[in-house]
């Protein structure tokens, strides 16, 4: 691809330029057509889009299914990180113990109702939400469970099934947070 080819595709580096700033995934399995377009673009032009951003510092990171970027030269996790880290750790094994496939190779549907009659009915589950620190400021398991799909939903693991209330897949963006459980496993 030449620099003469990029007026062609503004509209999709715009997508990827957003993905970028706001530090989401860019996801095959995407719901949006604008995300997966980048998706494909980006599969296509590996090469280019990487050189492309490392100008600005940045590098394309690329897994199965999915591309995030990095700033180049991060030499220490910011505390946001670290925190947002733990977390995640917390939903990934209340997700687990909820539904042993959850994973990012199963991306759903998932329904938050049948979430909530779980929770409802489980002792574990319960007590898990309870210790959840992000979910302090909550007063009931429904309460729990869409703070949990919001989450997933914001920091792009997540997205809702078309316009259907309380429905959502897992993106294959998980596999970043199935990485991290796995690599603090393999340490411990």
């Amino acid at each position: 691809m030449d620099l003469a080819q990029l007026e062609d595709y503004k509209d999709i580096f715009q997508v990827i330029e957003e993905c970028r700033v706001n530090g989401k995934f860019i996801n095959e399995n995407s719901s949006d057509f604008k995300i997966k377009e980048a998706y494909n673009f980006i599969l296509q032009y590996t090469q280019d889009v990487r050189t492309y951003y490392s100008i600005i510092g940045y590098t394309l990171v690329s897994d199965k299914g999915f591309f995030f970027f990095i700033i180049e030269g991060y030499e220490t996790i910011p505390k946001s990180y670290v925190n947002a880290y733990i977390d995640y750790i917390e939903i990934y094994r209340f997700l687990k113990l909820l539904n042993t496939n959850i994973s990012s190779a199963d991306g759903g549907p998932y329904s938050a109702s049948n979430m909530e009659s779980r929770l409802n009915e489980d002792i574990e589950l319960k007590t898990m939400t309870d210790k959840m620190s992000f979910l302090k400021k909550r007063s009931t398991n429904r309460e729990a469970i869409d703070s949990i799909i919001t989450r997933l939903k914001n920091d792009g693991f997540a997205q809702s099934v078309g316009n259907r209330s309380g429905e959502f897949l897992i993106l294959r963006s998980f596999k970043f947070i199935e990485d991290i459980i796995e690599e603090i496993e393999y340490e411990l």
